[in-house]
């Protein structure tokens, strides 16, 4: 009767036992790790040189108080897992970002997309918008306006959120400066938007455009990496086209958007091989360009307006050259990664910096993190 009694209380403690670790795995999956939320990195308030506010035209602004230069820090391919799993990964992405926060004390931070990593066997989480809440968490802390696009990981088929979703938790946040488009129509994709820069006499200086390059797509029946659609390159050349007629001149301008389109892999060519029309500054390419094999028309319209003086993206970890393209620089971000194929790899870990000063001078710096 005893042997009896102590099976079957042996039984329900190793039932219990399961239950409780299916409870968790149930929840990491769906919710998340609490991990983060306990052991958060810190950065705290920043002190601020430029002020944030809404204009009647519907989009953010951010004047300087002075005539310092503009300091805009990318960000890129976080690929925060939010789960159990990669709890060590994700406090190393967010320490790497603490760093390149403090050390260029922005006055934007632009984030290219792949915030995200909704992966079971990586992170045992697919909830993709507690991955975003525990970046944005960090963000507002420092009061220092942000800007983020998002990238081919942001919302996967597994992840429990969709782009709108996440796109309409971002744009509430108190520091953050997504927003629609300002237009009565709609676009593709849900991270279009821009910032204006202005100095301290009110004046436009440069503006800031943000583009989702989308996800992924069906070319020749096969799945392949997404572009930025016509009805978005439409948008951006309306906006450079009613901000410089406002202005009375051609508005220099920035495109910040995830996927690289295919003029990054012939600007590398024509940088490396010393054309005429190129220029080399700086970085590696350590693995081949990854642009969508339907072309986007975004860069070429760039060059008929004349306003876009560098275009900046993430996705491919491995690279992160920037050169002069037919007088545009082109930029690959620095890869945070500490969870995928570049997780070993601390030569492209960090961030870029943008410094535009009063004139519209702009410059563009590798912040490397070692």
């Amino acid at each position: 009767m005893k042997k009896s009694k102590k099976f079957f209380m042996t039984i329900c403690f190793i039932v219990f036992g399961v239950l409780i670790l299916i409870y968790k795995v149930y929840k990491s999956l769906l919710f998340g790790s609490g991990f983060l939320k306990k052991n958060s990195v810190d950065i705290g308030e920043q002190k601020k040189n430029a002020d944030l506010e809404k204009d009647e035209d519907g989009y953010y602004s951010i004047t300087k108080k002075n005539d310092d230069n503009f300091k805009i820090l990318q960000l890129t391919d976080l690929h925060i897992g939010g789960g159990y799993l990669s709890r060590h990964e994700d406090l190393q992405a967010l320490s790497i970002v603490r760093k390149v926060i403090l050390t260029t004390k922005p006055d934007l931070i632009v984030i290219t997309g792949d915030l995200t990593c909704p992966s079971i066997p990586l992170s045992l989480s697919v909830n993709n918008l507690n991955s975003i809440k525990i970046i944005t968490d960090m963000l507002e802390k420092t009061e220092i306006p942000y800007a983020i696009c998002f990238g081919n990981h942001d919302s996967t088929s597994k992840a429990t959120h969709s782009r709108k979703k996440l796109f309409e938790f971002i744009k509430e946040q108190p520091h953050s400066v997504m927003v629609e488009p300002q237009i009565d129509y709609e676009i593709n994709g849900f991270s279009n938007y821009l910032v204006k820069l202005k100095n301290s006499d009110g004046s436009l200086n440069s503006v800031i455009f943000m583009l989702d390059s989308n996800d992924y797509t069906t070319y020749n029946k096969k799945k392949v990496y997404d572009y930025i659609r016509d009805d978005q390159v439409e948008w951006y050349e309306y906006e450079i086209n009613r901000l410089s007629k406002k202005a009375g001149k051609i508005i220099p301008s920035y495109l910040f958007f995830h996927m690289p389109v295919k003029e990054f892999d012939e600007a590398w060519e024509a940088a490396t091989n010393a054309e005429d029309n190129a220029k080399y500054f700086y970085g590696t390419r350590d693995e081949k360009i990854s642009y969508s094999p339907i072309e986007s028309k975004i860069f070429d319209r760039a060059l008929e307006l004349g306003s876009t003086k560098g275009i900046f993206c993430g996705h491919d970890h491995l690279n992160d050259f920037s050169v002069e393209y037919k007088d545009i620089r082109l930029t690959y971000g620095q890869s945070i990664d500490c969870i995928l194929y570049a997780k070993n790899l601390s030569q492209h870990k960090g961030a870029t910096l943008l410094t535009i000063d009063k004139t519209g001078k702009f410059s563009v710096k590798a912040i490397k993190h070692r």
